[in-house]
């Protein structure tokens, strides 16, 4: 990777990062590397020059670039007044809980692509992102802001599924891996409370536990038993906003006994499950707001 910088999405599983980049410097302006998949619709008045995985490409208004988990890469601008766009980044877990069986939006990442990394869909057919983001940015709520701007995201994936698919035909190869792991995903979602050892899960799928566990990290650069405690304890987190006994949530999510589910929640978060479940409970909200 040379001398990238590393960037992480490190709110959670199901993390999400929308920034509307219109004036002063570009905070990214040198290459760089992040482990969430990231897209970018290019609403600028010149031409910009975006660099992937040491190949240059042009891009203009109307056109959406993309970026695949690791890939090294940057857009090559100072400042942005000449250079307008919007910037979103996903975590793994937030674009596998957007597919279906039918859609695997993996594919809009894909190195595999014929339109990878930059979909020219130009001024007619941006419009309807266009209208997204203003109502991103313009959210009427008082309360429930995070599930409107993610219901604003699920909008723009699904557009970006239709036009991915009208430019790039039958779109991406997707691997035998990639069909595990989305078999995993969906398994551990629907079983969070259950026995999900490598064991349990090599049967599941017919697959060897160690060759289950090396994929699962090669694909989402995050190693399986992570991804499995990070689902649990925001899971746990969801269940702590009711009034239920930690004791209970922590046999709901998949936990044995309290100690360990105590050590993974402070690892995780930084607080107790004590500490968090009071904070949530006196603020009315799903999540604390803690600094």
């Amino acid at each position: 990777m040379g001398n990238a910088v590393r960037f992480s999405n490190n709110t959670d599983q199901y993390g999400y990062d929308a920034v509307f980049h219109q004036t002063g410097p570009n905070p990214a302006s040198f290459l760089h590397i992040h482990d969430f998949f990231e897209f970018v619709i290019y609403l600028g008045q010149e031409p910009i020059l975006y660099q992937v995985a040491g190949q240059n490409y042009t891009a203009t208004f109307g056109d959406i670039l993309v970026c695949d988990m690791m890939d090294e890469h940057m857009l090559q601008c100072d400042q942005n007044e000449l250079y307008m766009r919007f910037s979103v980044g996903l975590s793994f877990g937030f674009v596998m809980a957007c597919s279906t069986k039918d859609d695997n939006l993996l594919q809009i990442f894909s190195r595999n692509s014929g339109c990878y990394p930059v979909l020219h869909l130009g001024a007619l057919a941006i419009h309807k992102y266009v209208e997204l983001i203003r109502q991103f940015q313009s959210c009427p709520l008082e309360h429930g802001q995070r599930v409107f701007q993610q219901a604003i995201l699920h909008q723009m994936l699904s557009y970006l599924q239709d036009d991915f698919l009208r430019v790039n035909g039958t779109g991406a190869t997707i691997t035998r891996q990639d069909t595990l792991v989305c078999e995993l995903v969906n398994y551990i979602n629907l079983h969070i409370g259950e026995d999900l050892s490598l064991k349990t899960l090599g049967r599941v799928t017919n697959y060897n536990p160690t060759y289950l566990s090396r994929t699962f990290k090669n694909i989402t650069r995050s190693p399986l038993k992570t991804y499995i405690d990070e689902k649990r304890i925001n899971t746990a987190k969801v269940l702590m906003s009711r009034d239920v006994p930690l004791a209970e949530i922590a046999m709901q999510v998949g936990f044995q006994n309290y100690s360990t589910f105590y050590n993974t929640f402070k690892r995780l978060t930084g607080l107790s499950p004590e500490r968090y479940a009071r904070e949530v409970r006196n603020s009315g909200k799903t999540e604390p707001n803690i600094h």
